[in-house]
């Protein structure tokens, strides 16, 4: 049997354990080329790809969910983490803070308005939603190309 492969997308500075990290700098395992919204990865690579905190950073979210589905495995689980609608000016407000002061990022972009994920993610199947406090987590499966 071989391993599990699991993609701790949009990692950053805080890294999953047991995750290969993606990014679009910094020291990852794999890139992620925000232009092209390519992911320097084979077809079906990974079974899991985690996403904490970094869907609000995409500008094309569409994009993003083909590449996903490009680069994950049949019945792969793909898990969100983001901000809930009711909290989303606060994280705006907070990641305006990091990204332009703290750690001055100027090439991190951001939505200014929330975007729900199960309006995006249309190659997957939304498995299960779940709302902690201030976060909402979405969990979906990929979908099957037709034969």
């Amino acid at each position: 049997m071989s391993k599990i492969r699991q993609l701790d997308f949009g990692s950053g500075y805080n890294p999953l354990n047991d995750y290969e990290t993606c990014d679009i700098y910094g020291h990852v395992d794999h890139y992620f080329d925000p232009i092209e919204y390519k992911i320097d990865v084979e077809d079906n690579t990974f079974d899991i790809i985690r996403c904490r905190n970094v869907i609000h950073h995409i500008k094309d979210i569409r994009r993003l969910s083909a590449e996903f589905h490009r680069i994950m495995k049949g019945y792969g689980i793909l898990e969100i983490t983001e901000a809930r609608q009711e909290h989303y000016k606060a994280n705006y407000f907070l990641d305006c803070l990091w990204y332009r002061f703290v750690i001055p990022r100027h090439e991190v972009w951001f939505s200014k308005t929330y975007r729900d994920c199960r309006d995006y993610f249309n190659e997957f199947v939304l498995e299960d939603y779940q709302i902690m406090e201030e976060k909402e987590r979405f969990i979906f499966i990929k979908k099957m190309d037709k034969v």
